[in-house]
């Protein structure tokens, strides 16, 4: 049994919508009720909000909404049992069982206790709490939640049904016009009183021969006024508010039917359901920046690539005797090797590339010539190339632009048709 609280509330629930709606607060310690009422209907349960909202809730449904029954275990199931127990059922149901709830109370060696309802019916009576803000710690058959007795059966009337507890996992809820048949059918079957041993004492304590009875006789123990009429023997017991009565039993009982797709959330989930649309807001958050992310990852990927493509593309160019580019390392060496054999110069000279660079500019003004071959001697310090142009005023006006930064010396020029070909050699100015 769970550690005893200070106080807690207790509400009846129905399964009709416009029915009333009993509650009470009750103080263990104090033995005491410390508010109780009645609402018109389960949509009025907003108004004991505030009662639930420092307490422990339990909620009593209707044990006529519930069918509590006893089944035979087959050999070898018990470790499936939760699974196997609807179809167990199914024959004795009207219902698909897919339609029900099955809830294990508790498990013998060959029997098994079970409580049966309608999944709607359940989800009704969450949806009524949950729409009030009323959370609750367990959902139990008020039949019982009634005192149990070894001798007999416990019975109390509430709302014009009867309550009627037979053993600790087994009760039902009776209208006043169906217990007397009821009664009989069950005496019949099951009595619950045990008469006394043949050769007891013919002194015994008349006390205890009322209460247990005579041989075969049911004895019903009642905490409201008796109805006439009804068969066994029924002993009154000290009167008592019927939900004072259930309240009493509720707290720790164990046929609590929150279990499978109703069992309760554990209390932690209770503290961070006000942050779930925060979550929501940063997950989605998180999933646009880890997109923009990829894409500008993407993008430099696709870029980069686009530059090792190109690279490539001038590596084969400048140098078309490398086939094969194993990686880009490769390709850098290559490159940087064939710039230094090409590069190196001696003291106060410039190295080719930087002759190649002076004369570029000159040759660019004067689009009508062509280099067909160049010669360069580092240690002559001259660069010798053979052009070819469309007039000789071309060679002449590609000489004047070059002898602003090199000596110019101009071959013999020569006409093959509509060409002029001749050498040029350049040298440093000193």
């Amino acid at each position: 049994m769970e550690e005893s609280v200070s106080e807690f509330l207790t509400i009846r629930l129905s399964s009709r919508a416009d029915a009333p709606v009993q509650w009470l607060v009750w103080s263990p310690q104090q033995h005491e009720v410390i508010a109780s009422g009645q609402l018109p209907d389960l949509s009025q349960l907003a108004d004991i909000a505030d009662y639930a909202m420092t307490r422990p809730v339990y909620a009593l449904v209707p044990g006529c909404d519930v069918l509590l029954a006893e089944v035979a275990v087959p050999a070898g199931s018990s470790r499936q049992l939760a699974n196997v127990l609807p179809f167990l059922l199914e024959e004795e149901l009207a219902q698909d069982v897919d339609m029900l709830h099955v809830h294990l109370l508790s498990k013998g060696q060959d029997t098994a206790q079970v409580a049966v309802v309608e999944h709607n019916k359940v989800a009704g009576w969450l949806k009524a709490l949950a729409d009030a803000n009323i959370e609750i710690k367990a959902l139990v058959p008020d039949c019982l939640c009634l005192p149990l007795f070894d001798n007999g059966l416990s019975a109390a009337e509430l709302e014009g049904h009867w309550l009627i507890r037979q053993s600790e996992m087994v009760g039902t809820t009776a209208e006043q016009e169906w217990l007397a048949a009821w009664l009989e059918a069950l005496q019949s079957t099951q009595p619950l009183a045990i008469d006394n041993d043949a050769d007891a004492d013919e002194d015994e304590d008349s006390d205890k021969e009322r209460e247990e009875g005579v041989s075969g006789e049911l004895v019903v123990h009642c905490y409201t006024a008796a109805p006439e009429g009804m068969p066994g023997r029924w002993v009154a017991e000290s009167p008592e508010l019927v939900m004072q009565l259930l309240a009493q039993g509720v707290e720790g009982h164990k046929a609590n039917l929150l279990s499978g797709c109703y069992k309760r959330q554990p209390a932690w989930r209770k503290y961070l359901k006000p942050w779930r649309k925060v979550a929501v807001a940063a997950s989605v958050l998180l999933a646009v920046v880890v997109g923009e992310h990829a894409m500008s990852v993407s993008s430099m990927e696709a870029q980069a690539q686009a530059y090792r493509a190109e690279s490539e593309r001038i590596f084969r160019q400048v140098l078309p005797q490398f086939k094969r580019i194993p990686s880009q390392s490769y390709l850098k060496r290559q490159m940087n090797s064939e710039a230094s054999r090409l590069g190196g110069a001696g003291e106060g000279q410039a190295d080719l590339l930087s002759w190649l660079s002076q004369i570029q500019p000159a040759l660019g003004k004067v689009p009508q010539i062509s280099v067909l071959n160049l010669k360069y001697d580092e240690n002559r310090g001259e660069m010798r190339f053979q052009a070819i142009g469309g007039d000789f005023q071309h060679f002449n006006q590609l000489s004047a632009l070059l002898e602003k930064e090199f000596k110019v010396e101009l071959g013999q020029l020569s006409r093959e048709g509509s060409s002029v070909t001749g050498a040029v050699v350049l040298r440093r100015k000193s």
